[in-house]
């Protein structure tokens, strides 16, 4: 890990030393890039529609990885959807540690063609996407004061506000000014900047199709119990007491997941018994859309699914460990979209690395008789 960090700090270091001879924009084209995954590319969409008001004569290009395409693939604030896998991103470790450098110069290569007026690197750390900017000659390069990438921008940004939805709308409301816009007026929270899910055309019919499938007709909560990072998950025993007292109450409950989760979604159905069926690795992204906004109530702990109920306008329960809810909480209305944490900080708070296990005691603290006692008062309100 050592040697790696030193290997990518002198690359960079020579990098910064070499200036790439600018590119000649041939139209307005912004670029923006984001590598992340589904919660952190749903916390963009806001800004983007800020943006779009504020320089409606740009072209507005956003390159994002595969895996998050299906979230933007409808926004009509977007004009073109570049994909790229980029590297440390794809949640495997690359064969040589040579590749993400290779990658960076061939896909600079490609975007010289295009030769944007200006990039913004919506991640505030992401070194790799600022200096793709770099190499690729793209004279106006925007993004925040993150010593990572400062080296590589001509308009580093110092961000202010806490929440991502928030700092998004920062950057690029600075980014209109910058090029000559005005953004909007309106303040910047959840009733006037909400989260926003463009439906696809079928995605209803297929998830009403799938639930009546699996024998979930009637009114039901969905349990989504994992999530990006291991450290952030609840007990699988838990969910399942918590899977049923739902039940108890009259409730069918839906258990959903990727590929990856399937093991620990038939565990948890399998512990809660009658009532309960999985849907895991059963859904497009377009298709679990309309599955959790069917929904009375969604629980689970931090992760893109809950943003995306959120979205759609599910209630939701969000259990929070070492991640925090100041910067990644729910985007909405506080009475319909609830935080549960234990309220610890610890050295390692936000490292949310593969290496770390389940069961960090953040996340233990949080009882099952909370989340029931959540879950009740938010059905209640329903």
């Amino acid at each position: 890990m050592l040697m790696r960090q030193f290997a990518r700090s002198a690359i960079c270091r020579l990098a910064t030393a070499w200036s790439a001879t600018p590119a000649t924009p041939a139209r307005p084209e912004l670029l923006l890039i984001r590598p992340d995954h589904l919660g952190d590319v749903l916390f963009l969409l806001p800004a983007i529609e800020r943006l779009r008001r504020a320089l409606p004569e740009f072209r507005v290009t956003l390159m994002v990885g595969p895996w998050s395409h299906p979230v933007v693939a409808r926004d009509p604030h977007v004009d073109e959807i570049l994909t790229f896998p980029f590297p440390g991103f794809t949640r495997e470790r690359p064969p040589n540690p040579l590749v993400p450098y290779l990658e960076l110069r061939r896909l600079a290569s490609r975007l010289r063609r295009r030769a944007p007026l200006a990039a913004v690197i919506l991640r505030d750390d992401h070194w790799w996407g600022a200096w793709l900017a770099r190499a690729a000659g793209i004279p106006i390069r925007i993004g925040a004061d993150h010593p990572a990438v400062c080296p590589h921008l001509t308009h580093p940004v110092r961000l202010t506000r806490s929440h991502w939805v928030e700092r998004n709308c920062e950057l690029l409301d600075a980014t209109a000014r910058l090029l000559g816009g005005q953004p909007p007026a309106t303040a910047i929270d959840p009733r006037c900047v909400p989260l926003r899910w463009y439906p696809w055309p079928g995605a209803e019919l297929e998830a009403r199709r799938l639930l009546d499938e699996a024998g979930a007709g009637g009114s039901y909560a969905v349990i989504h119990p994992g999530a990006g990072a291991p450290v952030k998950r609840w007990p699988a025993t838990r969910w399942i007491a918590v899977g049923r007292q739902l039940v108890a109450s009259g409730l069918q409950v839906v258990l959903t997941g990727g590929p990856d989760e399937r093991e620990l979604v038939e565990t948890i159905r399998q512990g809660i018994g009658k009532g309960a069926v999985s849907l895991a690795a059963r859904t497009t992204l377009p298709v679990l859309a309309e599955v959790l906004r069917g929904a009375r109530l969604v629980i689970g702990p931090d992760a893109g699914p809950l943003h995306l109920a959120v979205a759609v306008g599910a209630p939701t329960l969000h259990l929070f460990g070492p991640s925090q809810p100041e910067h990644y909480g729910p985007w909405g209305d506080h009475r319909k979209h609830r935080v549960l944490e234990a309220g610890w900080r610890c050295p390692r708070c936000g490292d949310l690395s593969p290496e770390r296990p389940e069961g960090a005691g953040c996340m233990l603290a949080i009882s099952t008789e909370q989340v029931l006692v959540a879950c009740r008062d938010l059905l209640d309100h329903d």
